[in-house]
């Protein structure tokens, strides 16, 4: 059963091509859509991934720098226009709060749900049921944040064959034990979780880098991650422009993955003067062989168990 779908809306840096647009990437959960940056032209390829116009939902920005705010307004306007009206809560740093003001102010922009805009510190910035989502700093020009994603079970797998010896009649007690619920049988005896369940597993843990170098930030968050998306926007052929302009090679995201001891690695915003980015997938792989080169439309399915499987995007 999978848990989480990730969708990669966006997979480019800098200029958007015919295939890649620019930074945006929308995680769906239970019913919510948590995205993570907002580049030029996100509402169509929000439309075109088909995420639902009023989920519940929530905007994660990593920096205010134009690639990864663009498409901020476009996208608020498409879900007035199309009458959303549930809330929805954006996060990022201070300076995204004058963004959006000055957005609305000079073209007009109303909205027909309320759009809460929070200047955020790292830190536990997000919760809604198991899923929670941690802020971190990152080394990137100005202020930069990533985010950590984490899902915890709230038990392990349930066991059937000790819920019978307790007695308990199989039915709404046995889903309400598995899903984390201490119950009350008949005889009022009470029955914890813990008594019929397995051990919980680790949480899941995605982490997204925003832009940065490689820094111990970046690498503590990703500690053992299920997933790491990365940003790669040089091959080491360009290292220093890399360290200029505050951004990862793709040697440096793999050997991160590989240090952090990530399951796999996405490598996302790599430049245009790549292409389809050749160079960068088997720069990484030769140091990080479990690497996945993202492209827009394509989708990352997370089970509960740690499992994924890897989702093509379609033929134009």
């Amino acid at each position: 059963m999978f848990m989480i779908e990730i969708v990669f809306l966006g997979s480019g840096g800098s200029i958007p091509t015919a295939t890649r647009n620019h930074p945006a990437i929308a995680i769906r959960y239970e019913g919510w859509v948590l995205l993570l940056d907002a580049g030029e032209d996100v509402q169509r390829q929000y439309a075109k991934a088909q995420l639902g116009l009023n989920k519940k939902m929530a905007i994660f920005v990593s920096h205010v720098h134009a690639d990864h705010v663009l498409g901020l307004p476009g996208l608020l306007l498409r879900f007035s226009l199309l009458g959303r009206i549930k809330p929805l809560n954006i996060y990022g740093p201070k300076d995204l709060i004058e963004y959006v003001k000055v957005s609305q102010s000079t073209i007009n922009l109303g909205t027909t749900f309320e759009a809460v805009v929070h200047a955020i510190e790292p830190g536990i910035i997000f919760q809604e049921q198991n899923l929670k989502v941690r802020a971190f700093k990152v080394d990137h020009r100005g202020y930069a944040l990533g985010y950590e994603i984490t899902w915890t079970r709230p038990t392990g797998k349930f066991i059937p064959t000790k819920a019978e010896g307790l007695g308990i009649p199989k039915g709404p007690l046995w889903k309400a034990l598995a899903s984390g619920k201490s119950v009350q049988l008949d005889d009022g005896t009470k029955v914890t979780p813990e008594e019929v369940t397995e051990p919980s597993p680790k949480p899941l843990k995605i982490v997204y880098s925003g832009d940065t170098r490689p820094c111990d930030e970046l690498s503590t968050a990703a500690n053992g991650a299920d997933i790491l998306i990365n940003e790669a926007m040089y091959t080491t052929e360009h290292e220093d422009l890399a360290e200029e302009r505050g951004h990862s090679t793709a040697a440096g995201a793999a050997k991160l993955a590989r240090d952090a001891d990530v399951q796999l690695l996405i490598l996302t915003h790599y430049s245009p003067r790549y292409y389809e980015g050749n160079e960068i997938i088997e720069e990484a792989m030769s140091i990080f062989p479990n690497t996945v080169l993202a492209r827009d439309h394509m989708r990352i399915q997370l089970a509960s168990d740690g499992s994924c499987i890897v989702v093509k995007p379609p033929e134009n």
